[in-house]
């Protein structure tokens, strides 16, 4: 292949065996290459979806992995990405492998795939896995996602944009390891996801409640954090599998008792009731 002039993979090579290039390519010359996709595996909606809001925000970088082609100019590997290019409706840089046996297929995307954690671990991040899941968290509840069903989940990219814009979700991160390590019964994640909403509230409350989460110190009979404290400690005897976005609305129903300054004798969330919003 030549850089400058090839436009498309020369699927055909004979004699010439496997060749690479970097082009830029288009929307038109996805879906050409797309015609060629007779046999892969099933599409993966989400994963376009989140391929092409990168695309579109200009976050998609060359990472050296290739769009593939066999010898016989089927497409072996990349029909994610070429979709999110028609999707996004941008050129996008690519590396380009054709002239590979058919049987490499079954070879690839066979490694573990690298988490958004693993991500902000090569960036010296720490406590870089619950930061992950904080960011997460964070990026569902911006889009009304409050019972964080991840039908739609935020891109590396999107959680490292998240965490430029808003650093302090690094301090809320770094509370709700220390609240866990006092207190084990509340998952970090939603700890940290919980501090960092609260903050937005009022700063100083939120030191003060979770302070007081941590180490229980202190705490009247019906005090909204006494009672948060009891139902997950119950909950964890009695072996039961809480969901996420249930631990939030505890959090967020002893908050909001704090904040109106009223005692709370019992916390509830029904399955089915709606999260409630802290105040």
């Amino acid at each position: 292949m030549n850089n400058t002039s090839v436009t498309r993979p020369s699927f055909l090579q004979a004699g010439h065996g496997t060749t690479s290039a970097v082009l830029l390519v288009t929307p038109d010359m996805a879906r050409e290459w797309l015609k060629h996709n007779t046999h892969n595996r099933k599409i993966r909606e989400r994963a376009v979806a989140d391929y092409s809001r990168d695309m579109a925000a200009g976050k998609w970088l060359m990472n050296g992995e290739a769009i593939k082609f066999s010898t016989k100019g089927a497409l072996l590997d990349g029909q994610h990405r070429l979709h999110a290019v028609i999707a996004a409706g941008v050129s996008v840089l690519m590396l380009i492998v054709t002239g590979l046996d058919e049987g490499a297929q079954e070879t690839m995307d066979a490694g573990r795939k690298r988490t958004t954690g693993d991500t902000f671990a090569l960036r010296g991040e720490t406590h870089f896995t619950v930061l992950a899941s904080v960011l997460k968290r964070v990026w569902l509840w911006d889009q009304g996602d409050h019972r964080f069903t991840q039908s739609r989940v935020p891109t590396t990219a999107e959680c490292a944009q998240l965490l430029a814009e808003r650093p302090e979700i690094r301090r809320s991160v770094e509370i709700a390891v220390r609240v866990h390590a006092a207190f084990r019964y509340l998952p970090q994640s939603a700890t940290g996801t919980a501090h960092h909403l609260f903050s937005r509230i009022d700063g100083a409350e939120a030191v003060w409640f979770f302070a007081r989460l941590g180490d229980g110190a202190e705490l009247p009979a019906g005090h909204p954090v006494l009672t948060l404290r009891n139902r997950v400690m119950t909950e964890r005897a009695d072996r039961r599998s809480v969901p996420d976005y249930r631990y939030m609305a505890y959090l967020i129903r002893a908050w909001n008792a704090v904040r109106d300054g009223r005692d709370l004798g019992r916390i509830i969330q029904a399955p089915d009731a709606p999260m409630p919003m802290p105040k």
